[in-house]
């Protein structure tokens, strides 16, 4: 979820939170649950705190990009701000998206995701760049080539057009003249 931010501090910030649909899992996960608890309360009690931390969760963390930087919140540990004068770059291990900072440092930024990579580049003023919407542009200009081992690969339309202009027709097969008639197997 993507939400513009009303603090004074944060003019103009953008806000990346986690999707309010996990919520819906939540629900589905404490319904399970109590169907559970009431054969042996005493002991499966507890299977709630599961669901309730996961509901902290997405309700509390969030990124905000703003002009001062990246202020990460986390559910479970400290805030943190990294300026931008401190930012290396975002990566991805896994799902989870990871701002670096100059040093070395990473943090786990929530509520990002791969997909939301042009907003995110957008509200840091490219100072994050769109890795996404280029390799995007750059694959439009491309022509899939697929054999029929299942190998494939990609080349400009130019080169494919230089292919496709350089193919002789193969010996083995029969070419028919659209003009005549004739079945090519009774000659």
């Amino acid at each position: 979820m993507v939400a513009m931010s009303s603090d004074a501090a944060h003019a103009e910030s953008v806000e990346f939170a986690p999707e309010r649909a996990n919520l819906f899992a939540a629900g589905l996960i404490i319904a399970v649950a109590l169907l559970v608890i009431p054969s042996a309360p005493q002991y499966l009690a507890w299977l709630l705190l599961i669901p309730a931390a996961f509901i902290f969760w997405v309700l509390r963390a969030r990124t905000v990009v703003g002009e001062s930087g990246v202020d990460l919140r986390y559910a479970f540990r400290g805030d943190r701000s990294v300026g931008w004068e401190d930012v290396a770059g975002v990566g991805f291990k896994g799902s989870r998206a990871l701002l670096t900072t100059k040093d070395g440092a990473e943090y786990m930024m929530p509520g990002v995701t791969f997909n939301s990579l042009p907003k995110l580049a957008e509200a840091s003023r490219g100072r994050i760049p769109d890795a996404l919407t280029a390799a995007q542009e750059a694959q439009d200009e491309k022509v899939v080539i697929i054999h029929r081992d299942g190998q494939q690969f990609m080349v400009s339309k130019e080169e494919y057009a230089a292919r496709e202009a350089s193919k002789q027709p193969r010996p083995d097969r029969t070419t028919i003249n659209e003009n005549t008639t004739e079945n090519p197997k009774e000659q």
